[in-house]
């Protein structure tokens, strides 16, 4: 896109344009003014037209802003009242209707002068001096020349406050175009703290499940190295080397395990600067890593069935992405405690639809109140208890998905239950 001195530019070359060829058609007024085909002024209008687009044209190698707007107001003010005045002259002067154009060149200049007093003022002397020499050179009465000039001081008094009035319109749209600026970086700021809340209310969410994920594999790891720490102290026991490497495989186990929890957990929590860009994403490791954090929380409650084939890819971002599916399976992990779900179950299935990949979350929790679907992506709209939920997760997952250029929606299922839908483009 061009930069704000281009456009500028563009505008200012464009006038100028329009100007030159405003100045061709009238040549027809000057014909009929006198009655027949007015070749002299035809030949002023195509060297008044010429040369204001040339001038038009030549801005563009013209880099200071104070020459360019000394041309504008040359190509704008001087030569229209000149060359006006050179055409009255040539069809019988103040005589001729074309004369009382100069009464309307103050209030037709305001588009060059952008809202400057001081070029107001000048584009109403100028027309009062062309048309005072005009009138001057007939030798017309003192009284009817001075309440001519007079009615073209007031045109000029009126072009003035007009073009105080737009100045100060464009001092009213720079500030609020200024005070849209601000708002929008708020709203942005806003957005973005917003976002690391969502992140850390699925932190907070996740917390417990965590803790008690960490606390079984460190259990039997310090319950293997105090095992072989005792073998070692005593020289000579009956243990053989297979006991020693099932104890060592199992601390490996464990290790990798809370070592695997802590990764998930760092790659969730970590800053938004982060983010790749949208692309081709294969879908199981996506789900894969949602899972295992999700698991922590859904191992007690549900049981998880995943079906992700592997030809499902498709055009997204893989760490957003795994951000919304690891808030609908904690989702589904809250309907069904909520509820009491005695024998809850989550699946996690894809398939390949076209060129459209789908991804469906589903439980066999209460389902989704008529009357919340079409809330349900809402931002701030929650279902959940005080202090439970933030009402930011749905809304930010559509945002995701829609940045992807997929679609995110919700339903209930005709057995009971919900269904979230992730339709996303194929890679």
């Amino acid at each position: 896109m061009p930069g704000a001195e281009e456009l500028a530019l563009r505008d200012e070359q464009r006038l100028l344009y329009m100007l030159a060829l405003t100045c061709l058609p009238l040549w027809l007024v000057d014909s009929l003014s006198v009655g027949r085909p007015a070749w002299d002024t035809l030949a002023l209008r195509l060297g008044w037209a010429g040369l204001t687009g040339a001038m038009g044209w030549a801005l563009r190698w013209v880099e200071r802003p104070s020459r360019r707007r000394g041309m504008r107001m040359v190509a704008g003010m001087v030569v229209p009242n000149v060359f006006l005045g050179l055409v009255v002259y040539r069809l019988g002067g103040t005589g001729n209707p074309l004369f009382h154009w100069f009464f309307m060149m103050p209030l037709m200049t305001l588009s060059v002068s952008r809202g400057e007093l001081w070029q107001g003022a000048l584009s109403t002397l100028l027309p009062m001096g062309v048309a005072g020499t005009l009138m001057g050179l007939e030798g017309m009465a003192l009284v009817p020349m001075v309440s001519r000039l007079l009615l073209l001081l007031g045109a000029g008094a009126v072009g003035m406050q007009m073009s105080v009035f737009y100045r100060r319109m464009r001092r009213a749209q720079a500030r609020a175009e200024g005070d849209q600026r601000a708002v929008q970086e708020a709203l942005e700021e806003s957005n973005a703290r917003a976002l690391q809340a969502e992140r850390l209310a699925q932190v907070g969410r996740l917390a417990a499940g965590v803790a008690h994920e960490v606390k079984n594999p460190l259990a039997y790891v310090q319950a293997n190295l105090r095992f072989l720490l005792e073998e070692w102290r005593q020289p000579a026991s009956g243990t053989n080397d297979t006991e020693y490497t099932e104890a060592l495989q199992e601390t490996m186990q464990g290790v990798e395990r809370i070592h695997q929890i802590v990764k998930d957990l760092t790659a969730l929590s970590r800053a938004e600067g982060a983010v790749e860009g949208v692309g081709r994403c294969e879908l199981v490791p996506v789900v894969d890593a949602s899972v295992r954090l999700a698991s922590v929380r859904l191992k007690s409650l549900v049981k998880l069935a995943v079906e992700v084939p592997p030809e499902a890819v498709a055009r997204a971002e893989p760490r957003r992405l795994g951000q919304v599916l690891l808030n609908l399976l904690l989702n589904a992990a809250d309907a069904i405690e909520d509820a009491r779900v005695q024998d809850g179950r989550v699946a996690v299935r894809a398939e390949v639809v076209g060129e459209r990949v789908r991804v469906m979350v589903e439980d066999n929790g209460p389902g989704i109140a008529a009357e919340h679907l079409p809330r349900l992506f809402t931002t701030f709209f929650t279902t959940k208890e005080p202090g439970k939920g933030t009402g930011l997760g749905l809304a930010l997952s559509r945002q995701y998905v829609e940045s992807f250029g997929g679609t995110l929606r919700a339903e209930n299922r005709p057995e009971g239950g919900a269904r979230f839908i992730v339709e996303l483009p194929g890679a």
